[in-house]
């Protein structure tokens, strides 16, 4: 939890050129005391979280915050399911499709996008009363130059046999099915039909050796050598691979990547004034570079820089694919299953 001291607030403030937007935000003491609960991901993701939006916020409006950790936005679903009415957080940060199927369920109170006064700086597609972006992160192969035969160029490259007993995949609902939804697209299917991207990761089969479920535990795999090549990782993966070497390569594997747009809801019954001032913060230009900066990801936040070190390992004539995630949500748990018995086993 985020903890500090008037004293430490204002100059925390006044250090991050925050102290104007503390008297705009106009909080009531009553809101300034009241804890803002945010279910996020830890790790890299939340320590950035931390320093780029928690820490700053929490000095602009005297609002402190702390983060409930989750593995994954598909187990956070489940839980709010299971607990619905009992849930006391504020804020989730999730994916496209765990955040449809849970507005489905009665699980997310409106975002007033009336209030967010830098919603005019996101594209409009990715501000409305169910989720706003927060961030958006490309994905790719992860792979040890050291180790792998050859230079890896592009997602049939998962298919070589020299690869046998090499590859790290994800879980099928891991990403929220993205990686499905890609081998469908790139064997000629698409979103709503996966039947020929299951028949390319049955020839990518042999070459799988472990099913991940996290990004630390890409990572991890990575860096202890149980792991040769990552088939499918969020950019920010490879920067995290990095500290432990410069053997790692990040792949924008050909003919394109999928991006993914992560977003924050408001839940049910949360503090709905202080939850919508913290993501009116969180997507300004500011906050939004830093974060970008520290993750490796792309700023939502059309004013905001992107990082020299993403435009390194991913440039600018990259080709990018946004995957239909609407689409895909009410598809997610049959998906699964069907990863379980045709590829894991």
């Amino acid at each position: 939890m985020t903890t500090l001291s008037r004293r430490h607030t204002l100059k925390l403030a006044a250090a991050s050129g925050l102290v104007g937007y503390l008297g705009q935000i106009g909080f009531s003491q009553a809101q300034a005391k009241k804890l803002l609960k945010i279910i996020a991901w830890g790790g890299t993701y939340g320590d950035a979280m931390r320093s780029s939006w928690l820490e700053p916020f929490a000095a602009a409006s005297g609002i402190q915050s702390e983060i409930q950790l989750q593995s994954s936005s598909m187990e956070t679903l489940a839980s709010l399911r299971a607990n619905k009415n009992r849930n006391d957080a504020d804020l989730w940060f999730s994916a496209i499709a765990p955040t449809s199927l849970a507005k489905n369920d009665g699980l997310l109170s409106p975002i007033p996008v009336g209030q967010l006064k830098n919603a005019s700086q996101l594209p409009a597609a990715v501000v409305n009363d169910t989720y706003v972006g927060i961030w958006s992160l490309p994905y790719g192969i992860i792979y040890n130059a050291k180790t792998v035969p050859f230079e890896i160029t592009k997602w049939e490259d998962l298919t070589d046999k020299r690869l046998k007993g090499m590859v790290s995949a994800p879980y099928g609902a891991n990403y929220n099915g993205m990686f499905i939804a890609l081998l469908a697209l790139l064997a000629g299917g698409d979103e709503k039909n996966v039947d020929p991207g299951f028949e390319l990761a049955k020839k990518m089969k042999p070459n799988f050796s472990i099913f991940t479920t996290s990004d630390s535990e890409q990572i991890r795999l990575l860096t202890s050598g149980e792991a040769d090549v990552v088939a499918f990782a969020p950019v920010a993966n490879y920067f995290a691979a990095r500290k432990a070497g410069a053997h790692f390569r990040f792949v924008c594997a050909k003919p394109y990547i999928p991006v993914s747009i992560s977003n924050v809801a408001i839940l049910k019954d949360a503090n709905v004034e202080a939850a919508t001032r913290f993501i009116d913060f969180a997507i300004s230009k500011e906050p939004q570079q830093k974060i970008a900066q520290l993750l490796g990801c792309l700023p939502i936040n059309t004013q905001s820089d992107v990082a020299p070190a993403l435009r390194e390992a991913v440039p600018a004539d990259t080709e990018f694919r946004f995957l239909q995630e609407g689409v895909m949500a009410g598809q997610l748990s049959g998906w699964n299953d069907r990863w379980q018995r045709e590829i894991q086993r």
